[in-house]
């Protein structure tokens, strides 16, 4: 697997995300029963997440399909595992997101509502 890392800003969260994650076959279709995992930080170009899985290293990248929600609205992406690094309890994955410009500008979106409704609570509104 070869790391590389496009020029986004990367959003890390207080608190993890719960995902759902599943491996795909090159024509997108699933090949692995659905997983959970932890989003770490995210950027519309990509996430790190966390999961008790170990993932397979194949000859060719390993496309997954993400479910999570960052907001309101769920989000349904595919990427390619860009890294992978073995932690206590589990591994990180460094995942890059199959450009998809209206799926950035949903993660944009989310990301500033999500933002918005913390700060506004931590002013007590």
């Amino acid at each position: 697997m070869q790391y590389k890392r496009h020029e986004y800003f990367r959003y890390t969260f207080d608190q993890p995300i719960e995902a759902v994650m599943q491996i795909l076959l090159s024509d997108g279709s699933a090949e692995s029963n659905r997983g959970t995992c932890e989003l770490l930080d995210i950027s519309p170009g990509g996430t790190k997440v966390f999961t008790e899985f170990n993932l397979p290293e194949m000859r060719g990248p390993v496309q997954l399909r993400l479910i999570f929600t960052l907001f309101e609205q769920p989000i349904t992406i595919a990427g390619e595992i860009a890294w992978k690094k073995q932690v206590f309890g589990g591994f990180q994955y460094g995942i890059d997101f199959i450009e998809d410009a209206a799926s950035a500008n949903l993660i944009v979106g989310e990301l500033k509502l999500r933002r918005q409704h913390e700060a506004d609570d931590k002013a007590g509104k």
